[in-house]
């Protein structure tokens, strides 16, 4: 019965490799999701507040 749980070492390998993988790749992609996320409520942040007046009248005076 335990001849059937036998991993070869190719295999064992590739096991290791994708979990390696996984292990760095997961954190990358969650970072740039957040990334995107964030400067979308930046974005939207911004448009809440009034703008600054194109000219300011107490300059030149």
């Amino acid at each position: 019965m335990l001849e059937l749980a036998y991993i070869d070492p190719g295999t064992g390998s590739l096991i290791i490799q994708t979990a390696i993988a996984a292990a760095i790749a997961v954190p990358l992609f969650f970072r740039h999701q957040i990334g995107r996320f964030l400067s979308v409520v930046r974005r939207r942040g911004d448009e809440d507040k009034p703008s600054a007046p194109l000219h300011d009248s107490t300059r030149g005076r």
